[in-house]
């Protein structure tokens, strides 16, 4: 994978200080037979607002079924291309 870093910059192209946060994220540690993936979530400095541009706390999410109604959503079962179940 190509290591590139994200620098913001301002509209004179001079790099902002500070920059935004970021943490490095992995996704599937290795034992789910994915190829492990590492990425920056530069996430850390947002806030979330309301249309009034005051600042609100997010909810969670919540699934929904095709009528609004909330549902439990259903455990996440691998399938191959075929979609049959892969097991283990």
């Amino acid at each position: 994978m190509a290591n590139t870093n994200y620098v913001r910059n301002d509209k004179d192209n001079t790099a902002d200080d500070p920059q935004p946060t970021s943490t490095t994220v992995t996704h599937f540690d290795g034992n789910e037979g994915w190829t492990q993936r590492q990425w920056k979530d530069f996430n850390g400095n947002y806030q979330a607002r309301k249309s009034n541009n005051t600042t609100r706390t997010p909810g969670t999410y919540q699934a929904r079924n095709s009528n609004n109604t909330t549902r439990t959503p259903s455990a996440y079962q691998r399938r191959d291309k075929d979609n049959n179940v892969v097991s283990a």
